[in-house]
């Protein structure tokens, strides 16, 4: 049960530290308008529950207000008219995300918990 425990405050850590990212370093001047622009909702409760690197973008999901779950492609070259979007609510997301690892699936209990901390 501790490693449980230790494991979910380290889920929580990364969680904090995309969600500080996205709002303070580098993605706050790409990703985080782009999301901003796409979902309309324009709140700091924004978290990163997957990222896929991969070779010419970065396939990237973000939970938004606890509610949403937006999709990106992002290239690595970044040009805001190849940016690639999907919206979900979390409950189409989780259907669709049938396959996750129990790691990414935890991953995005943690940020719906942490989400609702924030909202409240």
């Amino acid at each position: 049960m501790k490693s449980e425990r230790l494991s979910d405050q380290q889920l929580i850590n990364e969680l904090e530290q995309g969600r500080q990212e996205l709002l303070t370093g580098k993605l706050s001047q790409t990703l985080l308008p782009a999301v901003r622009r796409r979902s309309q909702v324009i709140t700091p409760n924004v978290y990163i529950v997957q990222w896929t690197p991969e070779q010419r973008e970065d396939l990237i999901d973000v939970l938004v207000d606890g509610e949403t779950v937006v999709q990106i492609e992002l290239p690595r070259v970044v040009n805001p008219r190849e940016i690639s979007f999907q919206i979900w609510d979390v409950s189409e997301y989780l259907k669709a995300k049938r396959g996750q690892s129990r790691t990414d699936r935890r991953r995005l209990e943690v940020a719906l918990q942490l989400a609702a901390e924030h909202k409240a």
